[in-house]
């Protein structure tokens, strides 16, 4: 179901999904080209996707609910020579200008990996290989499907090349609950007797719950997390009262790294899994993400 030239349209009686072509929206070297996702909407009346800069310009592209692989090395950046390409999952090959070490917010030439899209009314399958490059190469699927008032997220990588893929993957979850600000109205629940870690900004923890001022300053914040559980029903949930309504994220891996980011109008838990995939081999994983009211 398409719901505009650059985008494909999930829906059911509860939610409808805005998903950007692979190509069409956005065209970075950073995040994960298919299922991104520019907009949730929540019983036609609650939105919860929001770009990751207001300022046009800035930022690294993203928006919404969108993945990154290798966010701290890129696969073979290391072997690469200067002018030739390394692997990002999801993107394509990148080309390498010089010898500085890798940067994920910085914007190298892209050339896209062959993609396919299978779409209907509740679902849609991406299908993405890459070409092989100094022993790398893989074929990445993505399902995005709806189911009541959640949609799932099933990943699945297979190593076609000759060497051992090392990498990490998250999704990064640029949330505003209805666009209103970040404040105290916000509240972040995370599994567990949580400690925060390399907090920058105003963040506020007390008893597994994390909040922010009533009136949250322009800079941006960040921090990782300890001892969290995400063994349980879910790995976070954010919460708006002003709104009523929030969204949790359930995890079917281990959690490798769990951090926190924001700015004055979004808000980003993420939650990473570690990636070991011998040649020939296949790993699978599965995110989910259900809309509540209290």
């Amino acid at each position: 179901m398409n719901c505009g030239n650059a985008d494909i349209c999930l829906s059911n009686s509860r939610l409808s999904l805005e998903i950007a072509y692979p190509g069409e929206k956005y065209k970075g070297s950073r995040f994960d080209w298919t299922g991104f996702i520019t907009q949730v909407t929540l019983d036609g009346m609650h939105t919860f996707c929001v770009p990751e800069s207001l300022t046009p310009g800035a930022g690294s592209g993203g928006r919404g609910f969108c993945g990154e692989f290798g966010i701290e090395n890129a696969l073979g950046y290391e072997e690469a020579c200067v002018g030739n390409c390394f692997t990002k999952i999801g993107v394509g090959q990148l080309r390498k200008p010089d010898n500085q070490p890798y940067d994920f917010f910085r914007n190298y030439e892209v050339l896209p990996s062959s993609s396919s899209v299978t779409a209907a009314a509740h679902k849609v399958l991406f299908r993405t290989n890459s070409a092989r490059v100094d022993g790398y190469s893989c074929k990445y699927e993505k399902e995005i499907a709806l189911a009541g008032d959640a949609f799932h997220i099933s990943y699945s990588l297979t190593n076609t090349g000759s060497k051992k893929i090392d990498t990490t993957e998250y999704c990064h979850n640029f949330v505003g609950i209805n666009q209103r600000p970040v404040s105290g109205a916000y509240k972040l629940k995370i599994p567990g007797r949580i400690t925060l870690e390399k907090t920058t900004g105003d963040i506020l923890e007390s008893e597994g719950e994390v909040s922010w001022p009533e009136q949250q300053e322009r800079r941006e914040f960040y921090c990782t997390f300890k001892n969290y559980d995400t063994s349980g029903h879910y790995s976070w949930e954010l919460f708006n009262r002003e709104s009523g309504v929030g969204v949790r994220e359930t995890d079917d891996f281990p959690v490798f790294k769990f951090a926190l980011w924001g700015s004055k109008h979004v808000i980003s838990p993420e939650t990473f899994i570690k990636l070991e995939v011998e040649p020939d081999a296949t790993v699978t994983w599965k995110r989910s993400y259900e809309f509540f009211y209290k």
